[in-house]
């Protein structure tokens, strides 16, 4: 590509030489010999004003002198030469002005002027200048040698500039080939720079676009597959736990055990399709009861915290404990919550909504060992147990996407974490109380 813009640019910048220096080089010419014509008959004419008209073949004259390479000199009315520098005897240019006839200009390899001096309306004599068509040519040629070194000198910076602008095209080009390339072989992280050229700038910035959308894209779907694997793990154990008590008990009620599964299975699909609502972006806010879900809550961690002799409370001290969140996102984050206590806390599990200076918050606390204050535990992978480190992260992330926030509150001596959302309006709260 370097090389082809290199030529095309050469090539050109070599035809407007060509082009340009041939019609010169001839007018350079053409006003050479015009210049040398006209230098010619100057000298003559000055020389011939020197000269007294009455003057005889046997007076004794004088002329100016001639300018190395020309010839100069007076010719008498009988055509001999009286005085000065040029053939003995009349050539064409002199018989021709001593006979009243216009010479021709070039003579012999010379161009030749000749000025009649007359007295008495009768010609006297013949001033004859000459100058060399060699010395002229050389003028010419030198004049053309300049001229060509010139051209080769716009012809170097030509090249120059063509270099500088291939480079200046062809990078920018070879740097969005490489981002596409790497785009391709899914490095969702390549850009493009921006480079002065506007169309360029234009290819590299949909592109830096595209792979933006396809890293946002990327990173949802890493953040989903996370999510799912974190969430899913608590009712497919429960699913497990029933199943297992039906096979190992001889008494279990079979139709008993088969409508647990259901209804647990039931609450795994609702599990995953909020988990993929909540990872595409899909769950849209909407004005929720957030006691009621705290209650759904309880009803959904009951059995797994009486089995480990850790009661559950819902305590409501707002008048209108009502929010603006996706029901998905709260549902998902109450879950890491109470499941963070069961695995890492101990003693009653307290789930509290309140009012909280126009918002709405919503408090999940255990009697559990205190939290180190070093310890940031919504980083992922941050773990004292060896656990994936994952669900106060994604927890954190689904609130911070829907407006509000998650808070460790509390580290001793009893744990709390805080979620704080948007109120709904009271006057919406109580239309949908007097309906």
């Amino acid at each position: 590509m370097r090389g082809r813009i290199r030529r095309v640019a050469i090539l050109s910048t070599g035809v407007a030489l060509v082009l340009f220096l041939l019609p010169l080089g001839y007018a350079v010419m053409n006003l050479s010999m015009a210049d040398a014509r006209a230098g010619v008959e100057a000298v003559a004419l000055h020389a011939a004003l020197t000269i007294d008209p009455a003057f005889s073949g046997s007076d004794r004259t004088e002329i100016p002198k001639a300018t190395p390479g020309q010839e100069l000199g007076l010719y008498g009315a009988a055509g001999t030469l009286v005085v000065g520098s040029g053939p003995r005897k009349a050539d064409e240019a002199v018989t021709a002005a001593l006979t009243r006839r216009s010479p021709a200009g070039i003579i012999g390899g010379s161009i030749v002027a000749v000025v009649p001096t007359t007295s008495a309306e009768s010609i006297t004599g013949v001033v004859r200048a000459a100058l060399p068509l060699s010395t002229v040519w050389q003028r010419i040629l030198l004049i053309w040698v300049a001229m060509t070194f010139a051209a080769g000198v716009a012809l170097a910076v030509g090249v120059a500039a063509a270099r500088s602008l291939s480079r200046r095209i062809v990078a920018p080009m070879e740097d969005l080939a490489r981002a596409s390339q790497a785009l391709g072989d899914g490095d969702f992280a390549a850009r493009t720079t921006t480079t002065g050229l506007a169309e360029i700038d234009r290819a590299g910035a949909a592109l830096n676009i595209t792979a933006q959308r396809l890293n946002d894209a990327m990173a949802r779907e890493r953040q989903l597959t996370s999510h799912a694997s974190h969430q899913l793990r608590t009712p497919l154990t429960g699913l497990r736990a029933v199943l297992e008590n039906a096979l190992t008990d001889p008494h279990a009620d079979a139709r008993d055990a088969l409508r647990q599964g259901i209804e647990r299975t039931d609450a795994l699909e609702k599990t995953v399709d909020e988990i993929i609502a909540l990872g595409r972006g899909t769950a849209e806010g909407t004005r929720i009861n957030v006691a009621s879900q705290l209650d759904e809550t309880k009803r959904r961690w009951n059995g797994v915290l009486a089995e480990r002799g850790r009661p559950i409370h819902v305590v409501v001290d707002s008048p209108h404990p009502f929010a603006v969140t996706a029901e998905a996102t709260l549902r998902q984050v109450l879950d890491v919550l109470v499941d963070n206590t069961v695995r890492h806390g101990a003693g009653e599990v307290v789930m509290r909504v309140r009012d909280a200076h126009g918002a709405i918050a919503v408090d999940v606390e255990d009697a559990g060992s205190s939290i180190a204050t070093g310890h940031d535990v919504f980083v992922k992978g941050f773990s004292t147990d060896g656990g994936t480190g994952l669900g106060l992260a994604l927890a954190r992330q689904l609130v911070t996407d829907h407006g509000g926030q998650l808070l460790l509150t509390s580290r001793a001596p009893r744990t709390r974490f805080t979620v704080i959302l948007s109120a709904a309006p009271s006057e919406q709260n109580a239309f949908f109380e007097e309906s």
